[in-house]
């Protein structure tokens, strides 16, 4: 490993955006590179993080040169550059920039507001990135223990269950109809409740053997979704799937990725048949998006942990309120206007990225993955 230090420059003289002390660091260890730079940090700014996935060096640097200018414009005080980090991860690379800011006060909502303004839009379009921005705080999340909860289908799982489920015994096209009705707002779908009902009694009679076949050879993880929680689990923190789809899936994936808690929705079967029946237990939690929120309070208050310390990761419109309840909120390649509603975005491949969110270093990681191999 090779490590170079430049001087910073003498007291006094001004900064600007291309003047840093400069730090590179090349590390060749899981085909990861890193190369920072940065400022010392005033400790009575406040700082506001940009986290951009791109693996074109030409977008990064214009990013380095007009992302301040496009922040000031939409927080309306001056911005500086403290530190720049490649975080390149075969194959996806990760931009990680810190701003200092005289604001008093650096929420995420104000992040969001700044994220969503026409100057950073701009620069999206224009370079075809995605530019997140977060408080600084949320570089410390990883340092202490928190509460991680996950969807389970399109987030942890690459597939929507019911759909597999329906496929796998010749129903498909009906109960796609029912999503798209309910997608629509068409009566009686109108809630999802109600679109679950009606598209779980067409299960009435798949065998319950349907489980171990989904598991056997069509359900498959999202790539970094294990390592992510085992990174978080590194850190102490606790984690859990919320799904609205069924129990014996979301058990299995809980078994599979080390969560500590699984939570959906359960089907009545009939032991005589071995067949589902086509409903739902009576009286059972309907594990919808007010559900959703409702369990992520009641794990961290079971945990001692603060909201402010709490992540929620989904990719639907029920997973919102859950987003906005948590500290951070992240739309996981979710529709665009999911995206559009939620706190935060993240368009990867992996989830191991929600990591770079959390402030965790290459090192950090690496270290973790190394140590569990």
């Amino acid at each position: 490993m090779t490590t170079i230090f430049l001087q910073e420059q003498p007291p006094g003289r001004s900064h600007s955006w291309s003047s840093f002390l400069v730090l590179l660091i090349y590390i060749q260890l899981y085909n990861v590179v890193v190369i920072s730079t940065g400022t010392m940090a005033d400790s009575h700014n406040e700082e506001i993080v940009a986290v951009v996935f791109s693996s074109d060096d030409a977008a990064r640097k214009t990013l380095c040169d007009r992302l301040g200018p496009a922040i000031e414009t939409g927080l309306s005080s001056t911005v500086r550059s403290l530190k720049n980090e490649l975080l390149a991860i075969d194959p996806q690379s990760v931009f990680r920039m810190t701003f200092s800011t005289p604001q008093n006060t650096v929420t995420m909502e104000k992040c969001t507001q700044i994220a969503r303004s026409q100057a950073i839009s701009d620069l999206e379009q224009e370079l075809n990135v995605q530019i997140t921005l977060l408080p600084g705080k949320m570089m410390r999340l990883h340092e202490q223990p928190g509460l991680a909860v996950f969807d389970m289908d399109s987030t942890l799982i690459q597939q929507e269950v019911i759909d597999e489920l329906a496929r796998a015994v010749g129903k498909y096209d009906q109960v796609s109809a029912i999503t798209e009705a309910a997608m629509r707002g068409e009566a009686p779908y109108t809630d999802f409740e109600a679109s679950l009902r009606a598209r779980v009694a067409l299960l009435n009679g798949v065998p319950t053997s349907i489980w171990d076949q989904l598991k056997a050879g069509t359900i498959t993880f999202t790539p970094g979704g294990a390592e992510l929680v085992r990174v978080l689990n590194a850190s102490g923190w606790k984690t859990a799937v919320l799904s609205g789809g069924f129990m014996p899936l979301a058990t299995w994936v809980k078994s599979t990725l080390g969560l500590d808690y699984a939570f959906a929705n359960q089907l009545v079967s009939d032991d005589a048949s071995n067949t589902l029946t086509g409903e739902l237990v009576p009286g059972a939690p309907i594990v919808h998006a007010e559900r959703k929120r409702e369990l992520l309070k009641q794990l961290a208050a079971d945990n001692n942990i603060s909201l402010e310390h709490t992540i929620a990761v989904g990719d639907g419109s029920n997973d919102l309120l859950m987003m906005h309840t948590a500290g951070l909120g992240i739309a996981f390649n979710a529709k665009p206007k999911v995206q559009a509603a939620a706190p935060a975005r993240l368009n990867t491949a992996s989830l191991l990225s929600v990591a770079f969110m959390l402030g965790c270093t290459v090192e950090q990681i690496a270290g973790v993955l190394r140590s569990d191999a």
